[in-house]
């Protein structure tokens, strides 16, 4: 806070604000929360302070640190960027500790120099910093802190790695956190180089409605089998399962039998194969909203996915959405018999998970789309005129 209320002292097109989150969880965290404002009242800096309750127990600091962000989620507007002071050290535990848990290249990038956050961005511009560097310009400019009691306990993962690998590893080798920082800097370019691959390859084994073509991702080599289910996941913001359920979850979806179903489970999702597509869907399925009106120009939320319409010259329709009830009909051709909509479906390969789900799309009392497998052709005027279509796009959460 002192190096950034120096840095824009004086500037008019730049608006610098505080916050500080209680976590109320140790007999310091007044003194901290006053360390705060008193600093901001000598920078003249306002502050928001805000407490956050937060359940003790198992995963303690895990679960303080999703309190903390939830908090920033929701502060930061657009434009606004989020400082936060996390160093080389702090990068260095990171790192060490995700090596003991055996992270591949996307864990072992540590932590980001930015990424989005809420409405905003989170920056941390010093990562290249270590705590001593830091240490010395905080007692060279007479700064006072409060010490954090909590970073003294070795019962704490983090806190052992400090104390108990990191301190006397820097005393043996004192440019060892600078070469941990910079592994992880090539370890964060490696996952960026992974997930350009990823999505190169996506191209050819993912669908419009986001499934995966199960023969062409066989395909692929092993390794980049396991790379592009990562990134698929990562990209929907899920975290992929650990790398060995990983991998004999996906050995498992593409050596299915046709008659098989075989599930990934994953934390808050589960990834399904049927007949040559890979599915991934929530764990419990979406709720099913009631019959909607829906104007086909707007994009529409529906059972855990995305009802929206590809293509151009798309009319002013005004139709209405429902999910199946039983005893639905439709008319492939016009003029043609009526047929079964469960029988068509069934004839279509749509999964039994997805049946009670798919978006049925009505015009009056006339069925005139499933959504992603059929459009009546009534909904058109000459056959040159039909440049659009109506997809669902699935969404795993």
């Amino acid at each position: 806070m002192h190096a950034v209320a120096a840095w824009f002292r004086g500037r008019t097109d730049v608006a610098l604000h505080a916050i500080h989150v209680n976590h109320q969880l140790q007999a310091a965290s007044e003194s901290m929360a006053s360390c705060c404002r008193q600093a901001c009242e000598n920078l003249n800096v306002p502050l928001t302070v805000i407490r956050v309750n937060v359940e003790r127990g198992e995963s303690l600091e895990s679960q303080a640190r999703e309190a903390r962000y939830a908090v920033f989620d929701e502060q930061l507007q657009a434009g606004e960027l989020l400082l936060m002071a996390h160093h080389a050290n702090d990068q260095a535990e990171t790192v060490l500790f995700r090596l003991i848990r055996g992270s591949g290249s996307r864990g072992l990038a540590g932590i980001p120099a930015e990424r989005s956050l809420g409405n905003g961005r989170l920056v941390r511009p010093l990562l290249n910093l270590t705590r001593e560097r830091l240490h010395a310009l905080a007692v060279a400019w007479n700064l006072t802190w409060v010490d954090d009691p909590s970073n003294d306990d070795p019962s704490i993962d983090r806190n052992y790695i400090r104390h108990r690998v990191l301190e006397p590893l820097g005393s043996r080798w004192p440019g060892g956190v600078a070469s941990i920082v910079r592994s992880a800097r090539q370890s964060a370019e490696a996952s960026e180089l992974t997930h350009k691959l990823a999505l190169l390859q996506l191209r050819d084994v993912r669908d419009e409605q986001g499934r995966l073509d199960a023969l062409r991702l066989a395909a692929l080599d092993v390794p980049e089998q396991k790379n592009l289910l990562r990134w698929w996941l990562i990209d929907q913001a899920l975290e992929p399962p650990p790398a060995s359920r990983l991998e004999q979850g996906l050995a498992d979806l593409l050596s299915a039998a046709e008659d098989r179903m075989p599930a990934l489970v994953g934390e808050g999702y589960v990834i399904r194969r049927f007949r040559d597509a890979l599915y991934c869907t929530g764990h419990e399925s979406a709720p099913i909203r009631e019959a909607v009106a829906w104007d086909i120009r707007e994009p529409l939320e529906w059972a855990g996915g995305r009802l929206h319409v590809l293509g151009n010259a798309v009319p002013p329709l005004a139709l209405v959405v429902t999910s199946r009830k039983g005893g639905e009909r439709l008319r492939p051709r016009p003029g043609g018999p009526s047929r079964p909509l469960k029988k068509w479906l069934q004839e279509q390969d749509v999964p039994p998970w997805e049946r009670e789900r798919i978006p049925l799309v009505w015009k009056g009392e006339e069925l005139v789309a499933v959504a992603g497998l059929w459009l009546s052709p009534t909904l058109f005027g000459p056959p040159s005129e039909a440049s659009w279509r109506i997809v669902w796009e699935r969404d795993c959460r």
